[in-house]
């Protein structure tokens, strides 16, 4: 069983697209196993390309001493045609940090400090609708980044995808 679920995970991290998935609600299923709660947790998932943003879910067994907090942002891999399969990373340790660097950049900081972290801006609970209009984008990316959402960095990574620079 632990097999097949590995193996998918393995191979999402290998072919599937990049995102920052950030936590928007944790629901109790009601179950437990050895003592720990099954959750639902549900993430609005940011893809690095820039496509769209949207929401999946992921049920989970997860420590009754470190239950998910909605605002957290994970690493995310997912399918590009089934939004409903995906994986996240939870990251503890310094080398694991340089990977996800190494793999996102610097989306959860330069030091991939921020993985586990919750977000400084509050989180919406639906994905946002893209915006066609390129002055429209530039407005909500600035507003992103001056609400510490987006670095500077991560804003001008984003200003030149919209004005295809």
């Amino acid at each position: 069983m632990f097999g097949g679920k590995r193996k998918k995970a393995e191979n999402l991290m290998q072919t599937g697209a990049k995102g920052v998935g950030t936590i928007v609600g944790v629901r109790d299923t009601g179950m437990t196993i050895n003592d720990n709660p099954r959750v639902v947790v549900s993430f609005r998932i940011d893809p690095l390309d820039g496509t769209p943003a949207f929401q999946a879910d992921k049920k989970v067994t997860v420590s009754r001493v470190a239950i998910p907090q909605a605002g957290q942002r994970f690493p995310v891999w997912f399918d590009a045609e089934d939004h409903n399969s995906f994986m996240y990373a939870m990251i503890d340790n310094d080398e694991g940090r340089r990977q996800i660097v190494a793999m996102f950049g610097d989306a959860f900081g330069p030091d991939g400090s921020g993985v586990g972290q919750v977000a400084s801006a509050p989180v919406a609970s639906a994905p946002p609708a893209a915006p066609a209009d390129p002055i429209e984008q530039l407005a909500k990316l600035d507003a992103l980044r001056q609400s510490g959402a987006l670095s500077d960095e991560e804003f001008a990574a984003q200003k030149a995808r919209v004005l295809g620079l």
